[in-house]
């Protein structure tokens, strides 16, 4: 699958330094495979697995809405959405998926932020040139 973004966690191998929650979204969505999540988190690839039973069982998700496959040489690889990534990111607790909610979080208040400013405009005028500068805020 191509264009599928990522999500990465960087950072935690050193004390001294913030660990940086890096998310790259491709055609509105991030795409990722049990494997890649089990890293991502500090887990199992079996903690993964349970979860995401877990989710689907409860009705939390439908998997067909949140999965897609792919055939690769003799096997199906499953992938992930971000709506699953996120569910599944408060469904396990480690001190990665504690990361990964606080960016989610931190998205979305910025998100509604953004929505809510009102555009500012600033217009210059520079009479020695005779131009007018426009800038937005």
């Amino acid at each position: 699958m191509e264009n599928r973004g990522y999500i990465t966690i960087t950072g935690l191998e050193n004390k001294d330094e913030q660990p940086i929650v890096s998310v790259k979204i491709e055609n509105g969505n991030v795409w990722m495979t049990k494997h890649e999540l089990a890293r991502l988190f500090g887990v199992f690839v079996q903690t993964i697995d349970a979860n995401v039973r877990s989710i689907f069982k409860s009705r939390l998700l439908y998997d067909g809405d949140v999965t897609t496959t792919e055939k690769q040489d003799k096997s199906i690889v499953t992938y992930y959405n971000l709506e699953a990534i996120i569910f599944l990111s408060f469904r396990i607790n480690t001190y990665c998926t504690k990361l990964f909610r606080e960016w989610v979080l931190n998205s979305l208040c910025e998100h509604k932020r953004l929505q809510e400013k009102k555009p500012e405009v600033l217009v210059v005028f520079n009479p020695g040139s005779n131009r007018t500068t426009i800038s937005y805020n």
